[in-house]
């Protein structure tokens, strides 16, 4: 009697733990893969982040008997925390990003991502349920795995949600063109202020708009005080982090060589009203200022904005060394040599022996451009000057002379 009656008690206590929500596994992707292919089951791994709310909203879900009874007999499955050492491994070996959390990821034997989602908090337990069900279901489905997203873009379907799910794998992946693309899908379909103000349109535009010229990202730029109320306790700066966003993405994206030097200010100067001091931001749009006026023809904007920019920022002799190189070779005139030969005096004053990143080999090659400049200034003398300093610097170095000595050369 007594063992019967322990046996019904340990079944009480210790069946539930085992038929009760999905049963995650430990291990890196290699090893979690080899697990599900020798199971014959499609691998998944959800991403969360610690402090999420939305992240802990889904625990107790998954520990729900109705989604473990779906996905124990079709999935090995696991979890790993977003900042991890297994998430960053996943991240590089599988070239994805996470646009949002929580996020599930659906490999297939091969270890190929067939399928990713985005589980949206429901109203009731149950319709939270469903929600996690209908995405494991999605993934054992090919025709409804974001993987076939293409073929059904391809064919003419735009509706919002698909929109939506399309947009947030497409970043996932690093597609970034099809990103654009689907950002001018959007624009189309909330044209109107009210759309785009909505909570549905700052969700697309903080989460799914990646060019500054996109409508509804001008909208967004333009109107920035009625998006105020999307600034919460759990995010307060939402609204900045979206317009950073865009403008990050933008200088960066698939038109970061075609952009107009008008575009970069303008960017550059909605940084600073988000609050970001001038001096802050000016770094950060530099280069692509300078490259979009070299691009227009207009090397004395290039060099007025440089010359702006020394006066803001704190100058490292590698800053002095990097544009002074920029210039000498991407510059389309050479208007701008008087104040390069300046340039370098005052770059090789920071040169500091002590400091590991200022190699005499770059200093030597600041002397080489400068001796550069001066030859288009048709200036032959200080530019043997210049390329003998930069010749005795390589030689104190015992670096390779070659480049310093064809530059003497051609100052005789």
């Amino acid at each position: 009697m007594k063992s019967t009656l322990f046996s019904i008690i340990f079944s009480f206590l210790f069946l539930p733990v085992f038929s009760q929500g999905i049963a995650f596994e430990n291990g890196n992707f290699q090893q979690l893969l080899a697990t599900a292919r020798q199971q014959n089951k499609l691998l998944m791994i959800e991403v969360y982040l610690n402090g999420c709310p939305h992240c802990a909203a889904l625990a107790p879900v998954l520990q729900e008997k109705k989604v473990g009874d779906f996905y124990n007999p079709a999935f090995v499955s696991s979890k790993i925390e977003a900042n991890s050492a297994i998430s960053k491994e996943l991240q590089q070996q599988k070239g994805i990003t996470y646009p949002e959390f929580p996020l599930l990821f659906f490999f297939d034997a091969n270890g190929q991502l067939i399928h990713q989602a985005a589980p949206a908090e429901r109203h009731t337990r149950e319709e939270f349920i469903n929600e996690v069900i209908k995405h494991g279901n999605e993934a054992l489905t090919p025709a409804m795995r974001t993987t076939n997203y293409a073929a059904r873009y391809a064919k003419g379907e735009r509706g919002l949600e698909f929109l939506v799910n399309y947009g947030k794998y497409a970043k996932a992946t690093k597609d970034v063109t099809r990103q654009s693309q689907i950002g001018n899908d959007f624009a189309k379909q909330l044209s109107k202020p009210s759309d785009m103000e909505n909570e549905t349109g700052f969700y697309i535009i903080s989460r799914l708009i990646n060019d500054f010229q996109n409508p509804m990202a001008k909208h967004f730029f333009a109107n920035m005080p009625k998006y105020q109320k999307y600034n919460t306790a759990e995010n307060p700066k939402a609204v900045k982090d979206a317009a950073e966003a865009i403008i990050y993405n933008t200088l960066y994206g698939p038109r970061t060589n075609s952009l107009k030097s008008s575009e970069v200010v303008a960017m550059r100067e909605a940084m600073v009203k988000l609050g970001n001091p001038a001096k802050v931001v000016a770094p950060r749009t530099l280069l692509k200022e300078l490259e979009a006026h070299f691009r227009e023809k207009n090397t004395a904007a290039a060099t007025d904005r440089f010359n702006e920019y020394r006066k803001i920022a704190t100058m490292d002799f590698l800053d002095y060394s990097y544009i002074v190189r920029l210039f000498n070779e991407k510059a389309p005139d050479n208007s701008y040599a008087t104040s390069l030969i300046g340039w370098v005096n005052d770059g090789a004053k920071l040169f500091k022996t002590d400091n590991t990143n200022h190699t005499k080999d770059k200093l030597a090659d600041l002397y080489n451009d400068q001796s550069k400049a001066y030859l288009k200034l048709s200036r032959k003398p200080e530019a043997k000057k210049a390329a003998q300093e930069a010749l005795t610097i390589a030689k104190t170095a015992k670096i390779d002379t070659k480049p310093y000595t064809d530059q003497l050369a051609k100052c005789n």
